[in-house]
C-alpha cells in the first residue's frame, strides 16, 4: 500500500515472516510494541501496525465537534511534538489527529479509544471518560490525572494507561516473561510480597506484574521503567576485576587482609620474624598456624579483631596475646567513604576488659576502633576495612558501599538500612552490612553438612521452605541457609542471630586488691539466678562481666576500670 506517512511502499506482513531479532520493535505511529500482522517497508526499518496504518484520514471527536480532525504522520509544529487535549500526555511526536483552525490535537490512542470495553480485570463493562480526572487509581493504586475507564455498576476506576497495560513483558535483567495479575494470587498470601524495584509493599488487592517460576512481584508502573545503562565512564570504576568477591568462605579476616594489601606500599616478602607493636608492651614473635603444632592455636582469637586466629600471627605467649599479621599491619590512619570529610585514626581501649559500639554495625568490640575525635564517629576494625566496592555471588553486577539518607530494604533479609551496598547498574538490588558478612557456608549441630548460603530465585525448590530451628515458613524472596542432601532450610537470622558481643575477645583474668582470687572475662546469659555488679549493684544479666566462679563475686567493666585505673594496660 502507498501510505502518507512514509515515501516508500508498504507491504503487509504476519508476525512469522518478520525477522524479529532481540530487539523489540515499535510502531512509527503508535509507538507500542508490533504483534501480530504489520505494515513494513523493505528498503527502510518503517512499520506501522495493521491497524494505525488503516486509520481513516479523517474523524469526528465528541470532545471537538467544531471541525473534524485530520491524521497527520507527526505534530505540525515546530517542536513536532504536542500535547493531547484528551489525556494531557505531553511530548507526543508520532500520529496525531489536528485541528489547524482551533490547534486541537488528540494521539491516535485517545482518538480510537472504545466508549465502553470489556476487561478481564473487572467484571462489568468499563466506560471510557474522557476528561482527564484526578483519583485513586483500582489498578496501581497510586493518585493521578489521566482520562480513566470506570464501572458504571460499582466503584472500579482505573486509569486508561493502567487498563492498557500489556498481558506480559519482558524486561532486560529478568530471565522470565512477567505476567500480569489483577490481584495477588492466593498461592502468594502466605508472605506479604514487596516490588523487586522500589521494594515497597505490593497490596494484595491491586495489579502487578509477577514471575511464578522466581515467585517476584513487580508494581505496575515499576515494571515499565527500564533503568538507563550508565555510561561506560560512569561504570568503569565498578569493573575492576579485582573487586573482592562476597561472600567469604567463613568467619575469616580476608577483608583485613584485603584491605591491607591494598593499601601497603612495603615488599610483601620482607616479613618482620618479631615486632614490637603499639597495642601490646611486650615483643611480638611471628608463627604460621599450617607449620605449628600446637592445637591450642586454632582455638584463640586475634586480641584486636576477635576472628579465630588464622595462617600468619604474631604472639606473645608471655602474655597469651595474638594478633593477626594483617591486623598489626594496619595503618595508624585510614580514609573510608562512609566518613569522607576526616581521616580515622587507630585507636584501642586501655584495658582488656572494655568495649565500644561500632557505629556502622551497632556491635561492641573490644579490639581496634578506627575513631574520628572531631565527628564522635568510630567504627570497628571490621567496618573500617570495608572496600568501596564489592561482588557478590547472589547478584550479577559489581556493588558500591554507599551511606543513604533514607533507609533501603535489603534485598537479603527485607529488613531497612542506611548503609548498603548497592547496585550501581540496575539499582533493584541492596545488601546490608550483616548479609554482605554472612558466611558461604557455616557448621551447625542440627546438620552434619555444612550448610550453604543459599538466594531467590529457588527454581529447584518449588516447595516452601520451613527452618528447622523456629519452624516457621521462609520467605521464598530471602536468602537462607539449605542443606541440598537432608533437604533441610534455615533462616539466616536464626543460625546466626544478631550478637552484640560478636566483636568482644572474653577470656582474660584480672587480679584486683579487693578480692583474693583471679577474675575471668565472661559474658553472663540470662538466667533465673540474676547477676549482679558486687561493687554497685547493677544487674548483669546478659552483659560482659569480670567474676570470680568460685566465689560469686562479679564486677561489671565500669567498676573494674575504676579499680584498675591506677595499673599499667594488659591484654
Amino acid at each position: 500500500m502507498e501510505h502518507f506517512s512514509h515515501e516508500h511502499p508498504l507491504k503487509l506482513i504476519d508476525e512469522a515472516q518478520r525477522n524479529k531479532g532481540d530487539e523489540e520493535i515499535l510502531c512509527y505511529g503508535c509507538r507500542e510494541s508490533i504483534i501480530g500482522s504489520a505494515y513494513t517497508c523493505s528498503e527502510c526499518k518503517y512499520i506501522l501496525h495493521k491497524k494505525c496504518a488503516e486509520l481513516p484520514k479523517e474523524i469526528d471527536h465528541p470532545m471537538h465537534i467544531e471541525h473534524p480532525l485530520t491524521l497527520l504522520s507527526y505534530p505540525p509544529y515546530s517542536s513536532s511534538s504536542c500535547m493531547c487535549n484528551v489525556c494531557k500526555i505531553d511530548d507526543w511526536k508520532w500520529f496525531t489527529y489536528h485541528c489547524s483552525i482551533c490547534k486541537f490535537d488528540v494521539h491516535i490512542h485517545c482518538a480510537s479509544e472504545k466508549s465502553e470495553i470489556e476487561h478481564e480485570g473487572h467484571h462489568h463493562p468499563l466506560t471510557f471518560v474522557e476528561r482527564s480526572s484526578l483519583f485513586d487509581c483500582d489498578a496501581c493504586g497510586t493518585k493521578q490525572e489521566d482520562v480513566s475507564y470506570r464501572c458504571t455498576t460499582c466503584p472500579f476506576w482505573i486509569h486508561k494507561t493502567c487498563a492498557r497495560f500489556p498481558r506480559t513483558i519482558t524486561r532486560s535483567y529478568d530471565d522470565h516473561p512477567l505476567v500480569l495479575a489483577f490481584s495477588l494470587p492466593t498461592d502468594y498470601h502466605k508472605f506479604e510480597q514487596f516490588c523487586r524495584i522500589c521494594h515497597e509493599r505490593v497490596q494484595p488487592s491491586q495489579w502487578s506484574y509477577h514471575c511464578a517460576l522466581c515467585r517476584y512481584f513487580f508494581h505496575l508502573k515499576c515494571a515499565m521503567v527500564e533503568k538507563e545503562p550508565l555510561t561506560p565512564s560512569a561504570v568503569e570504576e565498578y569493573l575492576d576485576s579485582d573487586l573482592m568477591n562476597f561472600p567469604l568462605p567463613d568467619k575469616s579476616v580476608d577483608a583485613i587482609s584485603r584491605y591491607v594489601k591494598l593499601i601497603s606500599l612495603e615488599d610483601v616478602n620482607d616479613i618482620a620474624r618479631e615486632i614490637f607493636h603499639p597495642s601490646h608492651e611486650h615483643p611480638l614473635i611471628l608463627l604460621d598456624v599450617q607449620s605449628d603444632d600446637d592445637e591450642m592455636i586454632n582455638t584463640e582469637l586475634c586480641n584486636r579483631c576477635s576472628r579465630p586466629i588464622s595462617v600468619l600471627f604474631y604472639t606473645c605467649r608471655q602474655c597469651n596475646f595474638f594478633l593477626h599479621k594483617c591486623c598489626a599491619e594496619l595503618p595508624g590512619e585510614i580514609q573510608q567513604p562512609l566518613h569522607a570529610e576526616h581521616p580515622l585514626c587507630r585507636w584501642r581501649l586501655k584495658y582488656f576488659f572494655g568495649y565500644r559500639k561500632c557505629d556502622l554495625c551497632k556491635k561492641f568490640t573490644s579490639g581496634f576502633l578506627f575513631n574520628c575525635s572531631t565527628c564522635n564517629f568510630r567504627l570497628d576494625v571490621h567496618c573500617a576495612c570495608l572496600p568501596k566496592a564489592i561482588k557478590h555471588d547472589a547478584h550479577e553486577h559489581p556493588l558500591k558501599l554507599e551511606a543513604q539518607i533514607s533507609n533501603n530494604r535489603c534485598s537479603g533479609c527485607n529488613n531497612f538500612s542506611r548503609t548498603i551496598y548497592g547496585c550501581a547498574t540496575c539499582s533493584e538490588f541492596n545488601l546490608a552490612i550483616c548479609c554482605v558478612n554472612l558466611s558461604r557456608t557455616f557448621k551447625h549441630e542440627w546438620d552434619h553438612h555444612p550448610l550453604t548460603l543459599s538466594y531467590p530465585p529457588f527454581s529447584y525448590h518449588p516447595d516452601d521452605f520451613i527452618c528447622e530451628i523456629c519452624e516457621e515458613d521462609i520467605h521464598p524472596n530471602y536468602w537462607l541457609y539449605h542443606c541440598r542432601q537432608c533437604d533441610q532450610s534455615f533462616h539466616t537470622k536464626c543460625i546466626k542471630p544478631f550478637d552484640w558481643y560478636e566483636n568482644v575477645k572474653f577470656g582474660g583474668t584480672l587480679q584486683v586488691e579487693n578480692h583474693p582470687h583471679p577474675l575471668v572475662y565472661v559474658r553472663k546469659s540470662k538466667s533465673k539466678f540474676p547477676s549482679i555488679c558486687s561493687q554497685c549493684g547493677q544487674s548483669r544479666d546478659g552483659w560482659p562481666v569480670l567474676e570470680c566462679a568460685r566465689c560469686n563475686f562479679q564486677l561489671c567493666p565500669d567498676c573494674c576500670d575504676d579499680i584498675v585505673e591506677s595499673l599499667p594496660s594488659t591484654s
